[in-house]
């Protein structure tokens, strides 16, 4: 990624619109950022960073401080960001949110945070916040958190990338080079182990659970069970399966038993039954008869109302017919009325129309008499600004011999009129006499007064043309419509006639509402003798049904009679109380054995489905102790777990070899600017005391020191041994980063400030390691207040604060020599 164009608008100190254009600076090189303290020079690295992921450089400005101070109130918040990667043209624009003057109305308005991302083909831009961040990570290959370790040492971060952790280090690693793959692996294999640990812990909690459930009911059996039960059945689910089968089998016995006294009782409460039958069967035929009785009279009631309401029903019926008939008569005058209504409504459209006509001919006739006074006051002017100009010509002509005696007349030399060297008595100058700037402006004057009376000329004829047209379309249609050709008096007989057809429309409108309420009386009448004839028709409906349940009565009322005197025959000399003792001991008896068989069942079928779901949670479970074995053994080995050994799991032991990598490009810069005493080195020793820790080891750093001959945590290094180790360090991963990944292209670097803390050989060490990167086409920018700085780097963004008339705020400008 390359920036080519930045434009900050009332961003930061930068209160309007600056541009700063990057292509200026070249393809590779260093150039140096430098100017007033607080005028804004990392605010340039900031609205960078903000452009591409919405945040600042160094982290320390919220999107809602980015707004400046300086600006006035109209002037918009917004960074855009044109750069160029892999050969192609981008540009990203994002303003934050922000408070501005609301466009209708008084008052301020919230101006939502927003973002756009432009293509460099025909593709749509994306304009949603969430996707540009999202396109911008997967087009650079890097999240702004990668981006600033990477490519941006911002200010204040120098030892954040030096000095984290494992923990920390890995997660960056993970992004770059893609090492989610084995971490994957290894979540998935310790999961892959929880779970069979808790599938295995599963089956024999089910399995016990299951032995709890055992059906027992002989005292002998139980205590074993019970003392089982107390070693949670550990060793001796065999034993109690036995068991199991042993009080299967005694409860199986009991059933058949039950079973043979159930048959008995059962035979003598059915013939019982049959007896109790056909007392109750007698009973029931009594009770059907009352009841058929009683509704027979109760239906011939009901025919006897509905016959005297249906006499009613008629009479109300051809009352209502006569009204109907009488109410329709005004539906057909009403209709007739509408129609006339129509006809006059038309005649009364054709006449507002025809004074529509003639109204605007009235007004254009006014608007042509106000352009012919315009015209003859255009024409005055004309002639008195024509004449004032000829005037002024004619004293200007009558100037020149005085200007030329003026100018011109030296004495001894020739006249250029008439060669004397002579002039006894030169003409004066007129002190009011017209300049030739003073002819032109009057004849100017002339020429526009000239130009307003042509078009007025033009204007008049085509109203004029307009109004005869007008004109010819008035007296055709007052001939079409009234008969006559006189603009006056087709005014008189429209007015008149209008206002006789207005009359005729008022009083057909009183009538119709008259002959309106008529109709709906109309038509309520119709729709209630309607429901008053579908009404009669229901009652006779329902007079038809009762009439055939009357006669259906009567012959079920003659069954009964029959099967009441045939079940008589059969219950002559019969105790009905003496059988209803007999028939409920042989119930109570029933249900008892249905009980204790219901019982038997219950526990058989528990117990042989307790041993079957036993021997599978027990198969299940030799399983699984098989498997987690296993599986948990390779998880720890991953994971970086087992107990004795280095606690470094299978991710970080892949990233450690990108580390190392990353350490040796490093150090071919941190020898170089520290003259040969300092290299990085991973922490080994780490490793070897964490064997029994809880901590993730194997990417930690020390440094060497070769001026000693020791190894120390780079926690204690100075300030400037901590930049260069940091600027190493940034710059190893950046090359390593492009080497594993083909996607990531770094063609820019910034660093802010930091070379302070160098002494001057480690300085000129530091720009020389910066020099020969940018050699390989990368352009790098610093940030510095060092004075030596400004001598050696020829490119330079000058950063100034503006003062007194040159208003608020902070301005740059590019130096390139």
């Amino acid at each position: 990624m390359r920036p080519l164009k930045l434009i900050m608008s009332a961003f930061g100190p930068y209160a309007g619109q600056t541009v700063i254009d990057f292509s200026q600076l070249g393809e590779q090189g260093l150039y140096l950022i430098t100017g007033d303290t607080g005028a804004g020079k990392t605010v340039i690295f900031d609205a960078v960073s903000y452009a591409l992921y919405g945040q600042t450089s160094g982290g320390v400005r919220d999107a809602n401080m980015l707004r400046s101070q300086y600006a006035d109130a109209d002037t918009p918040t917004f960074v855009e960001l044109e750069f160029s990667f892999r050969g192609k043209c981008y540009r990203v624009k994002r303003n934050p949110e922000y408070r501005r003057p609301a466009k209708r109305g008084t008052g301020m308005t919230k101006e939502k945070a927003g973002a756009e991302l432009y293509y460099p083909d025909d593709r749509v831009p994306v304009t949603r916040m969430s996707e540009v961040d999202k396109s911008i990570v997967e087009l650079l290959g890097l999240n702004h958190k990668q981006f600033t370790q990477i490519t941006m040492i911002a200010q204040g971060q120098f030892r954040k990338f030096l000095d984290t952790n494992t923990d920390e280090r890995s997660k960056i690693f993970r992004d770059l080079f893609h090492t989610y793959f084995f971490q994957q692996l290894q979540d998935k294999l310790k999961q892959d182990a929880a779970a069979k640990r808790n599938e295995f812990a599963e089956q024999q909690r089910r399995s016990e659970q299951a032995l709890n459930g055992i059906s027992c009911i002989y005292p002998a059996y139980t205590e074993q069970l019970q003392s089982f039960a107390l070693r949670h059945y550990e060793g001796c689910v065999e034993e109690v399966l036995t068991l199991v089968d042993t009080i299967t089998a005694l409860d199986e016995k009991e059933q058949q038993q039950v079973a043979a006294a159930a048959a008995i009782v059962t035979k003598n409460l059915t013939a019982l039954q049959d007896s109790l039958g056909a007392i109750a069967k007698k009973q029931q035929l009594e009770k059907y008869m009352q009841t058929t009785e009683a509704k027979m009279v109760s239906m011939q009631k009901q025919l006897e109302q509905e016959a005297a309401a249906a006499v009613q029903r008629q009479e109300a019926l051809q009352k209502l017919e006569a009204e109907v008939n009488e109410a329709q008569k005004g539906e057909v005058e009403l209709a007739q009325l509408q129609t006339e209504r129509q006809q006059l409504a038309a005649r009364q459209r054709e006449l507002l129309q025809l004074q529509d006509m003639q109204q605007r001919y009235q007004r254009q006739e006014v608007v042509l008499l106000q352009k012919r006074q315009e015209y003859k006051q255009a024409c005055d002017n004309f002639n008195h600004l024509n004449e004032l100009s000829d005037t002024c010509f004619d004293r200007f002509l009558s100037a020149q011999a005085g200007l030329l005696a003026h100018d011109k007349l030296k004495p001894g030399k020739p006249c250029p009129v008439c060669g004397s060297c002579e002039h006894p008595q030169p003409v004066q100058l007129a002190q009011d006499a017209p300049t030739e700037n003073d002819v032109e402006q009057a004849r100017a004057k002339a020429e526009a007064a000239q130009k307003i009376r042509d078009g007025l000329i033009g204007e008049g004829k085509a109203l004029k043309e307009h109004l005869e047209l007008d004109k010819t379309l008035l007296l055709g249609k007052g001939v079409e419509l009234l008969g006559c050709d006189d603009l006056k008096l087709i005014a008189e007989r429209a007015q008149s006639e209008l206002k006789d057809v207005n009359n005729k429309i008022t009083a057909l409108r009183l009538k119709m509402g008259f002959l309106q309420e008529k109709v709906e009386q109309y038509r309520k009448l119709a729709k209630t003798l309607e429901q008053q004839k579908a009404v009669d028709k229901q009652a006779e409906a329902a007079a038809q049904s009762i009439r055939q349940q009357l006669a259906g009565a009567e012959g079920q009322l003659q069954e009964l009679k029959k099967q009441l005197a045939e079940q008589n025959e059969l219950l002559t000399d019969v105790d009905e109380q003496k059988l209803q003792q007999e028939h409920e001991k042989l119930l109570v008896q029933q249900r008892e054995l249905e009980l204790q068989d219901k019982r038997l069942y219950a526990a058989i079928k528990n117990n042989q489905r307790i041993k079957q779901e036993v021997s599978g949670y027990e198969a299940r479970r030799a399983a699984c102790e098989a498997e987690y074995s296993l599986i948990n053994s390779l998880s720890a080995t991953l994971n970086g777990t087992l107990t004795g050994k280095k606690r470094v799991n299978l991710e970080t032991y892949v990233q450690m070899h990108y580390f190392d990598k990353i350490l040796q490009r490093a150090n071919v810069r941190l020898l170089h600017m520290s003259r040969g005493q300092y290299e990085l080195c991973r922490d080994k020793m780490q490793d070897a005391d964490s064997k029994t820790g809880n901590s993730k080891t194997g990417l930690d750093l020390e440094v060497k020191d070769y001026y000693s001959g020791n190894l120390r945590s780079v926690k204690t290094l100075s300030g400037g041994e901590s930049f260069m180790a940091s600027l190493a360090l940034a710059l190893g991963l950046a090359d390593e980063v492009q080497s594993c990944a083909g996607g990531i292209q770094l063609d820019t670097m910034f660093v802010d400030e930091g070379f302070g803390s160098l002494d001057d050989s480690s300085l000129q060490q530091a720009i020389a390691t910066l020099q020969g990167l940018s050699e390989g086409h990368r352009l790098v920018g610093i940030i510095s207040h060092v004075h030596d700085l400004q001598e050696m780097i020829d490119k330079k963004i000058l950063v100034r604060k503006k003062r007194g008339q040159q208003g608020t705020g902070s301005e740059v400008a590019l130096v390139v020599d």
